[in-house]
């Protein structure tokens, strides 16, 4: 991330302050709320997904168009966050393929 930032003339990524003074008052919201990400497959619906995803939101619901880009994300939330308990939903796909 350092290296992506210094190409930008950064040393901190935006918001990371705004985030760490409201840490408490977001991530009381967040596990209280529901959320639907639209394209959360793709690299900002994945980025935006993580966000919510650490902040034990109530209900997250993610869609994409790719079914393996889903499993790719599904694999990448498990390995930074622990066992989904949901559903893996690809729009494209017959049905709906069970994480559990």
């Amino acid at each position: 991330m350092s290296n992506i930032l210094s190409l930008i003339g950064r040393t901190k990524a935006l918001f990371t302050k705004d985030i760490e003074n409201h840490e408490a008052e977001l991530s009381r919201i967040v596990s209280e709320s529901s959320f639907l990400v639209l394209s959360g497959a793709g690299s900002i619906g994945q980025a935006v997904t993580k966000e919510i995803f650490k902040r034990n939101p109530k209900k997250l619901n993610v869609v994409d168009i790719s079914e393996n880009n889903m499993v790719e994300l599904v694999r990448n939330v498990r390995s930074s966050f622990g066992y989904i308990d949901g559903v893996l939903n690809g729009s494209l796909c017959k049905g709906r393929t069970s994480l559990m």
